[in-house]
């Protein structure tokens, strides 16, 4: 999203505070004209003029305050692409969208008991970070082994959980082991859409409007699901009857692979006769093709290497898409744009003119891989 204010000029302070300094000038002219000379003395005339000076000044900040406000902020709420906050809500609701909430994070767990043992519904489990979940439904200990459902009790990324994390009870239970792991790990945990996330769904509503069951329609459902972050709708990606979406449910900016359960979820609410038509539907999780970088910056320095870490981020979540490329000229542009960058050498991969990124089909998807400075 663009935070460049738009290109409307404002007084400055000095013009301002002149302005304002100038009809005080002009009210105390007035007012020695009508009064008599024994009334203002001159030293009254001389306090009075100091004090313009000062609510001049005054003024003429408030006043371009107000002014700066106006240009940079309630301005720009009258275009969708540029509104935020409760604006932005505003313009999705026009659009019949909102803002999607907060989603807590679920998945399984393993564990190991006494055969035939109860793990209640409703127990609690908790990592090492303090981070609560709740086992959703009561399962049995067969073969030593037991493995729940979980759900985080605080809805948020926060709960997803990276495999192999280490949970534990909560409080005792009799013929339980205290010790549980999420094996393939936790997922579904979102925030509240933020308003980047929410005005890219909006302007890719605005720019592809329903069609009935375009490839751009199976985008927009998608991305209605909380978690989905990415989403792009494929034309015929198994025959004349099919129809197909890729997602991807980053984190932070971060590209991250959507879960199964989340697929499972973006499949059933396509299918919903609401909405998708009857296509022979394909939910797809591409399959990432990760760019590794060595990069040599001069001046180097911890704040330029995270500046070009969060630039390189951008440009991949921004311009990489199944089945796409991207520039190589595009990674040494970015990183030249860093505020604070010199001069740099990318040490790897060879970087040539004119040649591109690419992956080898539409199910693929490039994303920036392990970045070293050298």
């Amino acid at each position: 999203m663009s935070t460049t204010p738009l290109a409307v000029a404002i007084p400055t302070i000095e013009q301002l505070s002149q302005n304002a300094a100038r009809l005080l000038q002009q009210s105390l002219a007035q007012a020695v004209q009508a009064s008599s000379p024994a009334n203002l003395t001159a030293l009254d005339l001389d306090l009075a003029r100091g004090n313009i000076r000062a609510l001049g000044f005054v003024q003429g900040v408030g006043l371009h305050g107000a002014y700066r406000y106006l240009r940079d902020f309630i301005a720009r709420q009258a275009v969708p692409s540029l509104s935020a906050g409760a604006f932005l809500d505003g313009w999705l609701a026009t659009y019949l969208m909102t803002r999607k909430p907060a989603a807590a994070a679920s998945g399984t767990v393993a564990g190991t008991g006494v055969n035939g043992t109860n793990l209640p519904a409703g127990t609690l489990l908790q990592t090492d970070s303090g981070a609560q979940f709740r086992v959703t439904a009561a399962v049995v200990v067969v073969g030593g082994a037991v493995s729940p459902s979980i759900t985080a009790l605080v809805d948020g990324a926060a709960g997803n959980l990276a495999a192999g994390t280490l949970l534990r009870l909560v409080s005792p239970v009799a013929g339980i082991d205290t010790s549980f792991v999420a094996g393939a790990g936790l997922a579904g945990g979102a925030d509240v859409e933020s308003d980047t996330l929410a005005l890219a769904r909006l302007q890719q509503r605005l720019a592809f409007p329903p069609m009935g069951g375009c490839p751009a329609d199976y985008a927009r459902w998608a991305l209605e699901l909380a978690g989905i972050t990415r989403a792009w709708g494929v034309r015929n990606p198994a025959g004349p009857t099919t129809a197909g979406v890729i997602i991807m449910a980053d984190v932070d900016g971060a590209s991250a692979l959507p879960s199964l359960a989340q697929r499972d979820a973006v499949y059933d609410y396509i299918r919903d006769p609401l909405r998708g038509p009857p296509d022979e539907l394909f939910v797809i999780i591409p399959t990432l093709v990760p760019i590794d970088f060595e990069i040599a910056l001069d001046p180097d320095s911890p704040t330029a290497r995270t500046a070009v870490a969060a630039a390189l981020a951008d440009l991949f979540f921004r311009e990489a898409v199944p089945g796409g490329s991207i520039p190589h000229s595009h990674v040494s542009a970015e990183i030249s744009a860093v505020v604070g960058e010199y001069n740099h050498t990318i040490v790897s991969p060879v970087i040539e003119s004119g040649a591109f990124f690419t992956v080898p089909s539409f199910a693929h998807l490039l994303t920036l891989g392990a970045l070293t400075f050298g």
